[in-house]
């Protein structure tokens, strides 16, 4: 119910951010803001409950993995150095949270992989990257405001020509490098996120 409640939410902050003339700039930058923290929150919940469904009736003991460290930074949609800055907030965060390089080498490259295609495929005025850590994962996210139609997404288990077809070499990148990626649309946004397990240290 509460996810419902959130779906239905954020859709009509989405529909009264593009009707409402942007005035008070720095209030329309919170509100969108607000809006895509509230975004990701239900992308978060939704992931856990699929690994919840995956993993099957688990003991009473035992809970999900608890969401140990957050980020957002949100960047101008129409700037092309906004990949290079994504990619550098993302290893900038990556390396707070100690995680081995290897994991923190690809969340950087997925991150301008996906940013790149949030900035050639969309119209967006921001595009915002996200970052959650629980244990044993981290996961990367980008959404844009879905302008001029969105980013071409490949479903995560679509053949590699297809991906490349409809998504381009950024998605088939995310496709090796993530332990698993998908796509959600809410109130006319789309996030692409992926979710890379964070290797074990000797």
């Amino acid at each position: 119910m509460q996810l419902g409640l959130g779906e239905r939410l954020l859709g009509r902050v989405r529909e009264t951010l593009k009707e409402q003339p942007s005035e008070d700039g720095e209030l329309h930058l919170l509100t969108d803001q607000l809006a895509d923290a509230l975004s990701d929150a239900l992308l978060i919940a939704e992931s856990r409950g699929l690994r919840l469904r995956e993993a099957g009736p688990c003991p009473v003991h035992e809970t999900p993995p608890a969401l140990r460290a957050y980020g957002m930074l949100t960047l101008p949609g129409r700037d092309l150095a906004s990949a290079r800055t994504a990619r550098h907030y993302v290893r900038d965060t990556c390396r707070s949270w100690s995680l081995p390089a290897g994991t923190t080498d690809d969340l950087v490259a997925i991150t301008g992989e996906l940013v790149a295609n949030a900035l050639e495929h969309t119209d967006s005025p921001t595009v915002a990257i996200t970052c959650a850590l629980t244990t044993g994962t981290a996961t990367v996210g980008v959404t844009d405001d879905g302008r001029s139609g969105g980013t071409p997404v490949a479903s995560p288990s679509a053949g590699g020509s297809e991906a490349e077809c409809e998504g381009g070499r950024g998605l088939l990148i995310t496709d090796a490098l993530a332990t698993r990626w998908g796509t959600r649309r809410s109130g006319g946004g789309l996030t692409v996120w992926a979710e890379v397990a964070i290797e074990a240290t000797s």
